[in-house]
């Protein structure tokens, strides 16, 4: 990690939140470096979580850096390895586990980059999504409402995204199904989005390849 990197991630650490002219800097060490390494992948997971005010400048550069950090330090353009899928959910664990919505897009922006993303990509996705629906807390409540199990517009969308993502024409998949009928039996009389049937009654069903 440069020393220059080092010294925005704590001036912003302290901060709680990262100004413009840090974000550009960081922008500028990004592109004048070429790639980012493990080191600076980790500070920037680990930064994103001193943010108490992230603003969607931070938000796409965090997405932007961490998936191109994951997706291009494969073997081919687009491909996200199984090592590269390990680090990833193993520093989000290391971190207490999936908690803002910035990752949380990460991971789906991945998803549905990736040539072929890794299964386990999916899955720890699919079990923040179900995680916040069960429970009301999570990425996409902050803020929000607790109460009986329900599932938002926005937790429809992101399960659409990673469960159709880069699998061309889809069909019917019985574990796939499977955390579709959890969600389904789950929010069963709740506040459900009207997006949440037409998930559920999508044309072909749902990728084959989830067993999660």
């Amino acid at each position: 990690m440069t020393i220059q990197f080092a010294d925005i991630a704590r001036a912003t650490a302290a901060d709680g939140e990262i100004s413009a002219p840090h974000l550009l800097a960081l922008r500028q060490l990004e592109w004048d470096a070429g790639r980012i390494g493990r080191e600076e992948a980790e500070e920037i997971l680990a930064l994103n979580r001193t943010l108490s005010r992230p603003s969607g400048e931070w938000t796409d550069f965090f997405v932007e850096t961490l998936s191109a950090y994951l997706l291009d330090g494969s073997a081919a353009r687009d491909r996200c390895s199984e090592d590269a899928a390990r680090w990833l959910t193993g520093a989000l664990d290391a971190l207490g586990g999936l908690a803002t919505m910035a990752e949380l897009e990460l991971l789906v922006r991945v998803i549905e980059r990736a040539e072929r993303a890794p299964e386990s990509l999916r899955c720890y996705a699919l079990a923040a999504i179900e995680t916040a629906v069960l429970t009301g807390a999570g990425p996409t409540r902050v803020g929000g409402r607790l109460g009986a199990p329900r599932i938002t517009g926005a937790e429809c969308r992101l399960a659409r995204r990673i469960l159709f993502a880069g699998q061309g024409p889809v069909c019917a998949s019985p574990p796939a199904g499977a955390f579709l009928s959890r969600i389904d039996r789950a929010t069963q009389g709740g506040d459900n989005s009207l997006e949440w049937r037409a998930l559920l009654d999508a044309p072909g069903g749902v990728s084959p390849s989830i067993s999660c």
